[in-house]
């Protein structure tokens, strides 16, 4: 039985909704601040204004633009059905017209990226489509006060991380699902008597697959913070409450409240530690929830202005969670490390163990050159586009779940940019550990290991061979382990291993083409397979 779609409205028609009520005037452009984030282990929230000049909008005073455009790809290949060991060769014909909306004007800054892919296959299973999606938008609906973010995003995804993976969206492959996630989040912020700075901000979330054995999930949270100073010049406090219900339609409906207080000393205007106090209460482990105590201590380091060293550490009811942060920019490169331990409760692989796609990596590697959302995605796009790298390529795929888990995550990303030369290293190792699986009705991957730990590695290297023609070599590697639950039976292993090759070239000033061969390998318990394919791209914009 196939799951009710569209059980919740869009945020793209949400966005578009907004825009009509805004005030017909667009003369003054602004830079918005951003969201207040969601406090992480011993984070506070802080805003993300997003002052200053960048590269992405020199030269641009459009409030809007549209831009649409048509790709077509011709993919000849020995094994079109990932899902059995011995498939057939087929060649597949995919068209995918798709439009993408910026908006800059004096209240609303965002994005609309949308493409409706058909598939027509030679020998399988007819045609089909699929959708994808991403936007982000900030209205500021009262002037320097109350703002509403809305996002969304509709992907492939991967239902088990020891199932076939797919090695693109054209593959068939029952262990992959359409997931979309739609995000609306009103919030206020402001001054109260000059004295401290408050925000309160409401999310509401909903994650909807198009496949009836996972769980969908509606997230609602509510984040306040009041953050001020003190008598002693470098002494600073914040204090940040959290409320979370997460409920799963294959699974339970759990609740969790976190409260903390910090202090932040400033030692240098570059250096300052910190400590936290605080209280929280959750259901996870047991149908009633249960409450305690949490500390922790910190530090944030910014010995130059390209380095940012940070670090914390907090007792919560799982143990010890942690967050450690290095990243530096050199003139043409950039290396960041992250190493964090917490709960997560969402389902969807950018939440558990996946980094997301490439076009993730750069857009959080230029956060810190064009703060802007949508002048930051158009340059990403632009710059993959002309060295003809794939935005939705993943670099490690994750997995859907039905319940919280206890996630410690190591990620390493190295991006080197040179006059003719670029290369992407990224590194990925996590582990996932259910929590209360015994009281969780749904069935995912935690339902047969209690642990499910993933490593995974991806190089890509660009050459630009002409100012029109760039060679791009991918590699990547990725092995699932999963720690079975009693005795008698087996750990579950799944290695996945990638090859790819491409030639891109710009054809006009509107039209792009590559030529890609590609070698994809899945070794598993069960389904093993080896595919050889040929790729040609045409790509078309308006």
């Amino acid at each position: 039985m196939r799951k009710e779609k569209n059980r919740l409205l869009p945020p793209c028609l949400l966005t578009l909704a907004l825009a009509l009520m805004l005030p017909q005037q667009a003369a003054a452009q602004q830079d918005l601040g951003g969201a207040l984030a969601n406090p992480g282990i011993g984070a506070p929230a802080a805003s993300n204004t997003s002052g200053g000049a960048n590269p992405a909008e020199q030269g641009s005073g459009r409030t809007w633009t549209i831009s649409p455009r048509i790709g077509l790809s011709l993919t000849a290949t020995d094994h079109a059905d990932v899902g059995y060991s011995r498939g057939e060769s087929d060649l597949i014909t995919e068209i995918s017209p798709g439009i993408r909306i910026e908006a800059r004007t004096a209240r609303l800054r965002g994005y609309l990226d949308y493409a409706l892919n058909g598939q027509f296959y030679s020998s399988n299973n007819g045609s089909r489509h699929q959708n994808a999606l991403n936007t982000f938008a900030t209205l500021e609906a009262v002037d320097d006060w109350f703002f509403v973010d809305v996002s969304s995003n509709i992907s492939q995804q991967s239902i088990s991380a020891f199932g076939p993976q797919s090695p693109s969206d054209t593959s068939i492959n029952n262990n992959r699902t359409e997931t979309a996630t739609y995000r609306i989040s009103p919030y206020i912020r402001g001054t109260i008597g000059g004295l401290a700075d408050y925000s309160l901000r409401y999310n509401a979330s909903a994650t909807r697959t198009d496949n009836a054995s996972v769980s969908d999930l509606d997230l609602s949270q509510w984040v306040g913070q009041i953050r001020g100073g003190t008598p002693f010049h470098n002494l600073r406090w914040t204090l940040d409450a959290n409320r979370q219900t997460a409920d799963y339609n294959n699974g339970r409906r759990t609740h969790a409240d976190l409260s903390r207080l910090m202090l932040t000393y400033l030692i240098t205007p570059q250096f300052s530690i910190s400590a936290s106090a605080g209280w929280e209460r959750n259901d996870y482990g047991t149908l009633d929830p249960e409450s305690r105590t949490t500390h922790g201590y910190g530090f944030d380091w910014n010995p130059t202005p390209r380095t940012q060293i940070s670090g914390f550490r907090e007792r919560r009811f799982f143990g010890n969670g942690h967050r450690l942060s290095i990243s530096h920019r050199f003139p043409m490169s950039s290396i960041r490390i992250t190493d964090t331990r917490d709960i997560t409760v969402l389902p969807n692989q950018f939440a558990t163990a996946g980094m997301g796609s490439l076009y993730d990596l750069y857009y959080d590697y230029f956060e810190s050159l064009i703060p802007d959302p949508a002048a930051r995605s158009g340059f990403v796009n632009a710059l993959l586009a002309s060295s003809g790298l794939d935005p939705n390529r993943q670099v490690v795929s994750g997995f859907l779940s039905t319940r919280a888990s206890k996630q410690r995550q190591q990620q390493l990303a190295f991006m080197l940019f040179g006059a003719r030369n670029s290369l992407t290293l990224q590194l990925n190792r996590s582990e996932n550990t259910a929590v209360a699986a015994a009281l969780t009705s749904g069935f995912d991957d935690f339902s047969n290991a209690s642990t499910i730990r993933q490593t995974g590695a991806s190089l890509t290297l660009s050459h630009r061979l002409s100012p029109l023609t760039s060679l791009n070599a991918t590699a990547s590697r990725q092995k699932s382990t999963g720690r079975y639950i009693g005795t008698g039976g087996d750990n579950q292993d799944a290695t996945n291993t990638l090859y790819q090759l491409s030639l891109a070239t710009r054809l006009g000033a509107k039209t792009n083409g590559s030529l890609s061969v590609r070698r994809a390998k899945y070794d598993g318990d069960t389904n093993s397979y080896t595919e050889n394919a040929l790729i040609a791209t045409l790509f078309y914009t308006y």
